[in-house]
């Protein structure tokens, strides 16, 4: 908890400087959507099919201008992620979903078109730095349901890229905010480790799983 703790107050620490180091027009904005997410592989054993899991988005941003059209965007996120799949245990099927809790820096480049006019379509680019901060493995089947805490198993920093577009509107008291984004993190989700699902011992590695996702946010800049 401390760690968590340190870890957000040093997210704060850095768009709170980011923000103090541009002489520009500054806005702060807060966000709030769904996100998406997948694994990019199974280890061999599991289902060939690995499906999106649902979850939420929501946080606060900082938006410096730089020009009319170009900008700088740090924020921070709290963001579901995870996936569901299933293990051939024998003759059983065995549904997994894997959740995963995260506070995001996202650190964009945004570039903004037809500055002069109230809508104003948009494109950004950065990377993203995440912590997890809560990692659960729930197995089902017709004999057996259970909840696993699955942190000792979980990397809990990632790192990755986040790519995007939406639209600015401005009204009189503020700007609506919309944004989808492709996220894609290099760090390895999963550590080579073992966990037990009725009575039987199952193996992971850690080169089988990389968070990507979709998400839509709507959110209000002052």
């Amino acid at each position: 908890m401390r760690f968590t703790l340190t870890f957000i107050v040093i997210m704060l620490l850095a768009m709170i400087s980011a923000t103090g180091a541009a002489a520009a027009e500054t806005s702060f904005g807060i966000k709030a959507g769904i996100n998406m997410s997948n694994a990019s592989g199974a280890p061999e054993g599991w289902d060939d099919s690995i499906e999106m899991k649902t979850g939420i988005t929501a946080g606060a941003f900082v938006n410096f201008a730089i020009n009319e059209n170009f900008s700088l965007q740090p924020e921070l996120l709290y963001t579901q992620k995870g996936f569901r799949s299933a293990l051939i245990d024998g003759i059983i099927d065995v549904d997994l979903k894997v959740s995963l809790d995260y506070f995001e820096l996202p650190f964009l480049a945004k570039y903004a078109f037809s500055a002069d006019k109230k809508f104003r379509p948009t494109l950004f680019a950065g990377p993203s730095f995440a912590y997890c901060f809560g990692s659960t493995l729930a197995v089902s089947s017709w004999i057996l349901s259970a909840d696993i805490d699955f942190s000792s198993l979980t990397h809990t920093t990632d790192f990755g890229i986040v790519l995007g577009g939406g639209f600015d509107y401005e009204t009189d008291s503020g700007t609506i905010v919309f944004d989808a984004r492709f996220t894609y993190n290099f760090t390895k989700v999963i550590l080579t480790g073992d966990f037990e699902i009725n009575g039987d011992t199952e193996t992971i590695d850690e080169d089988d799983f990389q968070n990507y996702g979709l998400s839509f946010t709507l959110g209000y800049a002052f």
